[in-house]
């Protein structure tokens, strides 16, 4: 055999090596779990109520995960709706490397709100569990179930936003008020239009109102006039104030 013939081998068995290795590395790596996270909580109930939303509701403590080898770990408290698992609709909270984490009233209620929309004004019960993660490689390794129950409140912002101009039937004498979608986390109404303008305004005052100046579905304060559909007709019309880098709307024929 010439030494080309011989040197090509030599890098072929290499590469299988090192091949293989980097399959063992990798799953060590997710195999060597030496201690999930155990949690424990101070209640299994919580009363949610807005006016004590800055009020503690409970507490979670976790202890340390081991991945069999120095490695910075960091945790995230998951909710999701009791039964339904943990593949979709699952509010997460990081918490960075801390091993226990207070939620307020609000807090909570968000995380109610975030693992199911749908949940405001009634009774409750969500899944909690600890995610522990050392990077995007290995496998995260998770607690067992905990459980908490209670009655969420509709978590809408304090702002009442609403259309008003001469598109809208109000003119720009009267407000058209949206109603906020917890779901779409978007305020919403099915107004009907005819050619004109309007803009957006909150509370029923000019102070903060949203214009659409490049004309570009995204909204600045004291922006220009918004021009409405050409035909007249019923619209449904969202406006998404948490929207970013702007707040957004859109105009739907119904």
């Amino acid at each position: 055999m010439n030494s080309f013939s011989t040197k090509i081998m030599g890098l072929a068995l290499a590469a299988t090596v090192l091949f293989s290795s980097c399959e063992k590395d990798e799953t060590r790596v997710k195999a060597n779990i030496n201690a999930t996270p155990q949690l424990t909580s101070s209640a299994t109930s919580a009363t949610l109520v807005r006016t004590s939303a800055t009020n503690n509701a409970v507490t979670y403590t976790w202890t340390a995960a081991d991945f069999g080898y120095p490695a910075a770990v960091t945790y995230a408290l998951q909710f999701a709706k009791k039964g339904a698992g943990f593949d979709s609709n699952v509010y997460e909270v990081n918490v960075g490397s801390a091993l226990s984490k207070t939620f307020t009233v609000g807090e909570l209620n968000s995380a109610f709100q975030g693992a199911d929309c749908k949940s405001a004004s009634i009774p409750s019960n969500m899944d909690v569990r600890v995610k522990a993660t050392i990077g995007a490689t290995a496998e995260p390794a998770y607690s067992g179930l905990g459980s908490i129950a209670a009655t969420p409140y509709a978590d809408a912002p304090a702002d009442r936003w609403a259309m008003i101009g001469s598109a809208t039937p109000g003119g720009w004498d009267r407000d058209t008020y949206m109603t906020y979608d917890v779901c779409a986390r978007a305020y919403k109404v099915t107004i009907a239009l005819k050619p004109g303008a309007f803009k957006f305004r909150p509370n029923g005052d000019w102070p903060g109102n949203l214009g659409d100046t490049g004309g570009d579905k995204m909204l600045e304060a004291d922006g220009s006039d918004i021009v409405a559909p050409n035909e007249a007709g019923t619209y449904e019309v969202s406006l998404n104030i948490s929207s970013t880098p702007k707040p957004t709307y859109t105009i739907t024929k119904k």
